[in-house]
């Protein structure tokens, strides 16, 4: 899953960290690939009441981290995702070549959960702002988490997430034309053939119009099969 619905589906009121932790999985292997990698159950532990190094905030936001982790293995599984995969796979397989959009398979999977993403924002916009002000009230909570961890570059992680609450670019996904620039932006991070991006070209834009109206299709018969925000 995407960023927006880690925080949409799993957003447990008055748990701030809980919340802002939701994302943190991800962020940690974007903003610092070569420090993402932490035992997440063994400091939600040792933060536990009564244990050695307690600290209701900080786990709460392990939980979050563990529950990130949960949720993506459901999702993969789900009959949602399953679902709009089967839908879409041979289009994609069509299509890739002849856009010269490497790796369809993986491709399709990260198209799929940007997608969500936009759904979910397309309907409740208002909870996109919520997400981006709870990762704002809780940035010293996650340099407090990362300083427990160990972690060797918490200034430029910091500097990083910092710029991804300010910069909100999740608006940009209300427009398909955006999701498709957030996919190349994706393909250099991993560094696969990104060139076969055009702004505005018919064909590719196509694509992400079938797709989306496959997401939302899908979605009307599995609201996520998950509980949303209330």
């Amino acid at each position: 899953m995407n960023f927006f619905s880690h925080f949409f589906v799993d957003f447990q009121p008055n748990k701030p960290a809980f919340n802002a932790a939701l994302i943190a999985p991800d962020v940690l292997r974007n903003f610092t690939p070569g420090q993402s990698k932490f035992h997440f159950k063994h400091f939600q532990q040792i933060t536990f009441i009564k244990q050695p190094q307690e600290d209701p905030i900080l786990h709460d936001f392990f939980n979050g981290c563990l529950q990130h982790i949960q949720r993506d293995k459901e999702f993969h599984k789900s009959p949602l995702f399953q679902e709009i995969y089967q839908l879409q796979r041979s289009n994609w397989q069509l299509m890739c070549p002849k856009l010269q959009i490497p790796r369809f398979w993986f491709t399709l999977h990260v198209v799929i959960e940007i997608m969500i993403d936009s759904y979910l924002i397309n309907n409740h916009l208002e909870k996109l702002q919520l997400f981006y002000t709870t990762l704002e009230s809780e940035k010293e909570t996650y340099r407090s988490a990362l300083e427990l961890m160990g972690h060797s570059q918490i200034d430029p992680f910091m500097e990083r997430y910092t710029r991804f609450y300010t910069n909100q670019y999740l608006f940009h996904y209300q427009d398909l034309e955006r999701v498709g620039f957030a996919l190349h932006k994706i393909h250099e991070q991993v560094k696969l053939h990104s060139s076969w991006y055009i702004p505005n070209n018919p064909e590719q834009l196509a694509l992400w119009e079938s797709t989306y109206a496959d997401v939302c299709l899908v979605l009307e018969k599995y609201p996520l099969g998950m509980s949303a925000i209330r």
